[in-house]
């Protein structure tokens, strides 16, 4: 699953080495460790997504929760809708 927000995407995907943690991806070191700044930051060996961190589902659901929070809904217009 991608996630984009205004500054940064962010691929996430099941962790293949720890059972029940997510790998979640991004080129952005600033907002992996804004977002899961808890956790460890590696470098990714996915060539177009630098950075990398391990989380457990529910470290996603609390990043996931900070980045609706910061959603500027008055951004939102109805050709941006449609675009989307």
């Amino acid at each position: 699953m991608i996630i984009q927000t205004s500054k940064c995407d962010f691929l996430i995907e099941e962790n293949s080495v720890k059972s029940g943690y997510i790998s979640v991806y991004s080129e952005n070191l600033e907002e992996m460790q804004r977002f899961f700044g808890s956790s460890e930051t590696e470098i990714s060996a996915k060539g177009e997504w630098k950075y990398c961190v391990s989380i457990c589902k529910q470290d996603l659901a609390n990043a996931l929760i900070l980045m609706v929070k910061e959603v500027n809904y008055q951004t939102f217009t109805p050709e941006k809708l449609q675009q989307a």
